[in-house]
């Protein structure tokens, strides 16, 4: 019998230099929801502007790290400063999504207080007394779908919070909050993509619960992280050794040793489309990456193993 594995290796970052960096849970292996609750930092994802910053404070006797922008907020467009999470559902039905914020300038309820969100699923809304909005351009697809009060954008929602203190809350929907909830139909990997809206908008931590799963659960500051989900340790694989990958910072060239003969190695972008693949026919190979464009990539390797 012939099976097939995927096995995460790294994340290649790309900056002006061409650095690369390797990570064991950082928002590339996905997120794994176990029993229904998926809890993520929100440092832990796909950061690749500047602009984000990463900050800890003491607020009310605790001390918190957070995420947040500091760039030129956006209330009508995406800034283009996505943060990607990447998620793995085990058992489908219908979460809620909440994240845990402050309003991290000034002392108004109403500024500094939101984010553009979207959720690569299959039904992403905000509701309220079971009327449920959307964001556009699918609202605007459907006559039977009323849009989200508020600017929304290719499939991104206006997520806001309104507290002072750190609290978990994410509404959508001017005026009339509503609830963000979300529809995973299937046991896979999905996607949560954060862009920036407005600055100073705090952010310590993200929950996704599905509804036999009770707030207090969910929201416990006790609950850790949740684990990445690797499809295959390398160490799984016979006769593979510890996967070596340098220099770094690389001008263009990534010189790895130990890769498994007579696999693929692919390379894909944050968004997951494969950018480039290669057969490994070698133990040691230097990869040619100078063509690409700046940003972050993905390396992982497709073997072919048999058993019988």
């Amino acid at each position: 019998m012939k099976r097939e594995y995927s096995i995460f290796f790294l994340i290649l970052a790309i900056v002006s230099n061409m650095s690369f960096a390797q990570s064991a849970c950082n928002g590339l292996l996905p997120f794994e929801e176990q029993n229904g609750l998926l809890t993520i930092e929100m440092e832990s994802g796909v950061i690749n502007d500047d602009r984000w910053k990463i900050a800890t404070e003491t607020f009310e006797g605790e001390q918190v790290t957070y995420l947040h922008w500091t760039g030129a907020q956006s209330f009508s467009a995406l800034s283009g400063a996505p943060i990607v999470y990447k998620i793995k559902i085990n058992n489908p039905g219908t979460y809620r999504f909440a994240w845990r914020m402050r309003v991290g300038l000034g002392e108004s309820k109403g500024e500094h207080n939101d984010a553009w969100l979207k959720i690569d699923a299959e039904d992403f809304y905000g509701i309220k007394d079971n009327a449920k909005v959307y964001p556009k351009p699918l609202c605007n697809s459907d006559p039977n779908l009323t849009c989200a009060a508020g600017t929304s954008t290719q499939g991104y929602m206006k997520a806001f919070g309104n507290r002072l203190d750190y609290g978990f809350v994410t509404n959508t929907n001017d005026h009339v909050a509503h609830r963000v909830w979300v529809v995973f139909s299937e046991a896979k990997e999905y996607t949560i993509t954060v862009d920036a809206r407005s600055s100073y908008l705090f952010i310590d931590r993200m929950v996704l619960h599905r509804s036999d799963v009770s707030g207090s659960v969910a929201f416990n500051m006790s609950n850790p992280e949740s684990s990445c989900y690797d499809e295959l340790s390398i160490d799984a694989i016979e006769g593979v050794g510890e996967i070596e990958l340098f220099p770094n910072p690389t001008n263009g060239i990534v010189q790895m040793k130990n890769l498994p003969v007579n696999s693929t190695l692919v390379i894909s972008n944050i968004f997951g489309s494969v950018v480039r693949e290669k057969n490994i026919s070698e133990p040691n190979e230097d990869i040619d990456i100078s063509t690409l464009e700046k940003g972050v990539y993905f390396f992982s390797i497709k073997n072919k193993l048999k058993s019988f």
